[in-house]
């Protein structure tokens, strides 16, 4: 019913307005809600969806489910207190960068339904660390909480000099306690702030530079890579060459948004009217799944996967989950569903366990053969 509800009455009369204010007005009513204890039990009764067969311990933190927030959504940590309620098993805020940046001239967000795909441009609108870590204020426990860092979009001399900008950025992320992981973001295609350098944070030089700074640091939690979805797999294995020197590096989100806009799961209409961004959603789902094969078969026993993109179904879900990542996270799907559909997914992924004969999804990961 609420499913029907949201496809129905509410996203037609959402989808009249821009992108940028309806996420924009979710993000105010979300913070606001979770100001309020019975908003969150009401939700708390009708939209998560709970089976201890979905329960695991992945690197010391308890998930209830494998399907979490990813980083694009919740940029300065409005949505902390609701979205337990709405069933989420993690959630990751950000990208955060070092200093403010207000985001790339509107239209920043856009829809492409037909492709099941969000047309995004953002370049890491962030408030900046200070704001963010001031906003918090406290520990949250109730699910594992994350936030994505990057690079400040900005102009620097040098890689060095955007590498320091990050290394300022988690420095003062690791003088409070109140997160139970980091992500790194090194593949975000939106940005200027590399373009006028010879290294990027993507490349096998760039990527060194960055990791020997920040191993001056004391990273005392997991912390994840979010890496391209259009490299080739020997470039993505190039890297995770580089990163498993850095035993501070646990493991990898793959993957980030797409640029070409060739790929065969666009409207071509749509693709057409399409403004300046690159993409999520269906059009990333192919490459994110086979860099999910490649980078288990050679590190399952030493990275963590998350695997996102095009994440619209338990079976999505489970397609990334059997391929080798251990957790999934999701954007667009919410976008387009309505937020029931986290609930809707963990119940179809239990089920889909339960059919292939597992008593817990650890048991899953993996296991797709080829």
């Amino acid at each position: 019913m609420i499913s029907y509800i949201y496809k129905k009455i509410i996203k037609p009369i959402l989808f009249q307005y821009p992108a940028d204010d309806v996420h924009t007005f979710f993000l105010d009513r979300g913070r606001m809600l979770g100001k309020t204890g019975f908003t969150k039990k009401l939700l708390s009764k009708i939209l998560p969806y709970k089976n201890i067969i979905l329960k695991q311990n992945v690197l010391g933190m308890e998930f209830d489910n494998p399907v979490g927030l990813s980083a694009g959504f919740d940029y300065d940590a409005d949505l902390m207190d609701i979205l337990p309620s709405v069933g989420f098993g993690f959630h990751t805020i950000g990208t955060v960068t070092n200093l403010p940046y207000q985001g790339n001239p509107r239209p920043m967000l856009d829809r492409l339904p037909k492709s099941k795909s969000l047309l995004v441009n953002k370049g890491f609108k962030s408030s900046g660390i200070d704001f963010v870590l001031k906003k918090i204020g406290k520990k949250r426990n109730s699910i594992p909480l994350g936030i994505s860092i990057g690079a400040t979009n900005q102009s620097y001399e040098s890689i060095e000099a955007m590498a320091l900008d990050v290394y300022r950025c988690f420095e003062k992320s690791l003088t409070v306690d109140y997160f139970d992981y980091f992500e790194l973001n090194i593949s975000c295609p939106n940005l200027i702030n590399s373009q006028n350098l010879k290294e990027k944070f993507d490349d096998p030089i760039g990527f060194k530079i960055l990791l020997d700074s920040l191993s001056k640091l004391n990273i005392n939690k997991p912390l994840f890579i979010k890496m391209h979805a259009e490299k080739s797999s020997e470039d993505t294995l190039a890297l995770l060459e580089i990163a498993n020197n850095y035993k501070w590096i646990s493991g990898v989100i793959m993957s980030n948004l797409v640029k070409n806009r060739e790929n065969k799961s666009f409207d071509k209409d749509e693709i057409q009217k399409a403004g300046v961004g690159n993409f999520s959603g269906k059009p990333t789902e192919e490459f994110s799944n086979n860099l999910i094969n490649e980078i288990y078969k050679k590190y399952k026993d030493r990275f963590i996967i998350i695997g996102t993109g095009g994440i619209f179904t338990g079976t999505d879900a489970y397609e990334k989950i059997k391929r080798g990542a251990t957790l999934v996270q999701m954007i667009t799907g919410m976008v387009y569903e309505g937020p029931s559909v986290i609930g809707k997914i963990n119940k179809e992924l239990a089920l889909l366990l339960k059919k292939d004969g597992y008593h817990n999804i650890k048991e899953a990961i993996g296991t797709k053969k080829y």
